[in-house]
């Protein structure tokens, strides 16, 4: 099949994956898109402000 080494040279995160890291931290964050955005208001402004 394929070697390790050819997979891991094209392999999501070995370009410019800009827009996967922001799909990713939504993925943890259960996709909350505007839904609620009272609680621990400062913790999240910092962390999820594009």
């Amino acid at each position: 099949n394929w070697s390790a080494k050819a997979k891991r040279r094209n392999t999501t995160g070995t370009g410019r994956m800009r827009h996967l890291k922001k799909v990713y931290r939504r993925f943890r964050n259960g996709f909350r898109e505007g839904t609620m955005p009272k609680p621990k208001r400062a913790a999240v402004a910092a962390s999820s402000s594009s």
